[in-house]
This record gives structure tokens, C-alpha cells and sequence, in this order.
């Protein structure tokens, strides 16, 4: 009896029902766009620093990185990268020959990180050839070609087949020059990749490392049901003479990003669910107020005040049961159409990029994001039909039926 007679009140004010209702709708396309919104920032960003750069882990002399000495490189490193290729969970492996130099052209010098790559296995790893927006990816000249990012281009003021001159310090500590030209220029949201790396082939590098050909660094890519971290404690357990970190110990601040991002969406879930909360208790009270004599006949001829509080609560479920559909459903619209054809942030481009994010962003959440997000609106919409309900059992029967 209660649940009909909720069910008519609902409709009985169509204006004031759809106040409620638009709001559920709004707050619903708010949260969970917010939330795709805030994982497509997060999965650019994540993708260019793992996919482009660190990948799954990497493995290096322990000391290498305190100054990215020449000598301190991987024994027996290229056969090493072999053998994690055959092992179970690993995609791909690559090895690089690193060191710091500095790139000059006839117009002006910058240090860089030089990088020593086979571009095959490099073009596997990180899909370095995909981001090649001029020129080709080590093709069409044989002798000394070299890659390098767009930013670093203008800052030297360069194009393709420009030359360029490489200094740094060999194997045996001798100031080392070698001459290359631009074969392909790369743009990435990555800082990095756009202006401090250089790439090099391996085999023109090892000519004047004096050292042979020993490389500084393997990375692993890792299928993706593959944990990490369980291989990098595999290979510290087998090869204690080096060090293998997962993309966690490369890059912490990736880590810490992520704690940021998990906090910012419980922010932003509590903020939407506190307005809605607040704009349910707002009309729903309205709704009591209005009905304050409806409200003192019913108690007046029997219905006890449990029942009057469960038919204004149930009031409130209804129209959330109503309007949850809705706003789910525009939700999942919006979120697959920016999926497909991305949000363009390109009047922000520069800012953006150079923080590291891309100037185009794909939003997308997963489906528990819409249970939790349904369970989360009713929940709401109960806790905001409590005062409206209690205003309503406090209502004095006979001082209600003479309210005007």
C-alpha cells in the first residue's frame, strides 16, 4: 500500500520530480565523465612514459645511473637480453648502449642523453618508429643517421639531413666527437623524448666507445596478465651483479601519481554525492512542506509516523530508480563517443605537453565504475530523503490540517 501510494505522489508534481530526477541525471554524467575524463589524463600519461620510455622494468650496472659512466655497462649484456626474451610473461626485450653527451649544430650545442638502439628491437619495445612525424625512422641513409625530438630540433634550430656533431667521453675517458645526420625527427608528449634524447644506432655508437660492444641497459616489455615485479626478483636472484627495477622504481613519481589520481576521484565523488545529496533534501522538503496537510490527514486517520517516514524515503528511491537509467545511459553515450574521437585540448597543447600529458585525451572508465556509481546514487538519495522524512513524522496532526 505504502510502496503505491509513494509511486502516485511521485507523479502527482511532475515539475518538482523532474528537478529531482534532472539532478540524479547531472550528477550521475558528472562523476562518471569526471572519472573518464581523469583516467584518460592517466592513461596518456602513464602509456607515454611506460610504453615510450621505461617500459615493464629495465636492467642495469647497480651504479650506472649515479653518473651514467661509459664503463659501468651490463656484462655479457646483449646475450642476457636474449635470454629474457624465452622467458615466460615477457613480449619483447631490448638493449641500449647509453651515455651523456652533448649534440652541437652550427648554430648551437645542448647536452643530451645519447642512446645507442638496434631499431628494430627498439621500434618493439617502445614504438619509438610510431612517433616519427618527419623524415623515416633510420631509413634512406647509411652512414651515421640519428633521431631526435621535435623540441630538441628547434631548439638547435635544425631540420632533416642537417649535421650535427656528437661529444662525449669514451670508455677510456677520452673526449670522443662523431658527426651525424637527421634522418627523422620525433614528437611525444614525453619531455624527455622531445628534447634531451638522441638516437643513435648501436653499431655506429660502439665505433668510438672504445669499449666494445657492451650496452648500459636492457628493457622489458611484459605481456599484459604478466606481474612485473616477479620477474625483476627473478633476475636479482639469478644475476646479483646487476639490477633490475620494475617502472615503480624507475619512475616514482608514476607511483605517486597514481595515489593522487585514486584520492582525486573519492574527492570528486564526495563532492558530486554532497550536491546531490543537498539538492535531494532541498526538494524533497519543499515536497513536505507543500503536502503538510495531505501529510496531517493521513496521520490524523491512522498511518503511523514509520509509515509516513518510509513513504517519503521510498519517494525519494523512486526517483532515483527513475532517473539512475538516464544519466547512466547518457554517460556510457558520452564516454564512447569522446572515446572514439578523443577531447582536443589543443588551444592547451603547449602547456600540456610540457608537463607531459597529450593535447588529445580518450576518455574511458571501466564497468564497476557504473554499479559503483548506481549503488553510490541510491545510497545518496536514501541519506538526503532522512530530513525530509523526519520534518514530515514531526508534523503535529492537528496543527497540520489547519496549515493554509
Amino acid at each position: 500500500m505504502i510502496l503505491k501510494i509513494a509511486w502516485k505522489n511521485v507523479w502527482r508534481s511532475r515539475g518538482r520530480s523532474a528537478v529531482v530526477m534532472g539532478s540524479i541525471v547531472v550528477g550521475i554524467w558528472a562523476l562518471i565523465f569526471g572519472t573518464g575524463f581523469m583516467n584518460g589524463f592517466m592513461e596518456s600519461y602513464m602509456a607515454d612514459v611506460i610504453n615510450h620510455d621505461v617500459s615493464n622494468f629495465q636492467i642495469h650496472n647497480p651504479q650506472f645511473k649515479k653518473d651514467y659512466d661509459v664503463k659501468l655497462f651490463i656484462p655479457d649484456g646483449e646475450q642476457k637480453a636474449e635470454e629474457i626474451r624465452t622467458w615466460p610473461g615477457v613480449k619483447v626485450t631490448t638493449s641500449r648502449a647509453i651515455l651523456n653527451g652533448m649534440i652541437s649544430s652550427s648554430r648551437k650545442g645542448s647536452g643530451i642523453q645519447i642512446r645507442g638502439i638496434d631499431p628494430k628491437e627498439e621500434a618493439e619495445v617502445t614504438r619509438l618508429d610510431s612517433l616519427i612525424i618527419e623524415g623515416t625512422y633510420f631509413e634512406g641513409m647509411s652512414r651515421n643517421p640519428i633521431v631526435i625530438g621535435e623540441k630538441l630540433a628547434e631548439e638547435l634550430k635544425i631540420k632533416l639531413k642537417s649535421k650535427v656533431v656528437l661529444t662525449f667521453n669514451d670508455a677510456k675517458g677520452n673526449l670522443t666527437a662523431a658527426a651525424y645526420r637527421v634522418v627523422g625527427i620525433v614528437k611525444s608528449s614525453s619531455v624527455k623524448i622531445n628534447s634531451q634524447y638522441a638516437y643513435v644506432r648501436k653499431q655506429d655508437l660502439f665505433k668510438n666507445l672504445a669499449n666494445g660492444a657492451n650496452v648500459h641497459e636492457i628493457a622489458v616489455v611484459t605481456n599484459e596478465q604478466t606481474d612485473e615485479e616477479i620477474l625483476v626478483a627473478k633476475y636479482n636472484e639469478k644475476y646479483k651483479e646487476d639490477k633490475a627495477e620494475s617502472w615503480r622504481e624507475i619512475a616514482p613519481e608514476l607511483a605517486i601519481l597514481q595515489e593522487m589520481y585514486s584520492q582525486s576521484l573519492y574527492i570528486l565523488l564526495v563532492i558530486i554525492m554532497l550536491a546531490l545529496a543537498f539538492g535531494i533534501v532541498n526538494t524533497m522538503l519543499m515536497a513536505v512542506l507543500e503536502r503538510t496537510r495531505e501529510l496531517g490527514m493521513l496521520m490524523a486517520i491512522g498511518m503511523n509516523k514509520v509509515r509516513v517516514f518510509f513513504m517519503v524515503v521510498v519517494e525519494t528511491i523512486y526517483l532515483s530508480a527513475v532517473g539512475t537509467p538516464f544519466g547512466l545511459f547518457i554517460s556510457w553515450l558520452t564516454i564512447k563517443y569522446y572515446r572514439n574521437v578523443g577531447v582536443d585540448l589543443s588551444n592547451y597543447s603547449e602547456g600540456l605537453e610540457s608537463f607531459g600529458y597529450s593535447s588529445i585525451l580518450y576518455p574511458f572508465v571501466t564497468g564497476d565504475a557504473y554499479v559503483i556509481v548506481s549503488i553510490g546514487v541510491v545510497i545518496t538519495a536514501i541519506v538526503g530523503a532522512l530530513y525530509p522524512a523526519w520534518k514530515a513524522i514531526k508534523l503535529n496532526p492537528v496543527e497540520a490540517l489547519h496549515k493554509v
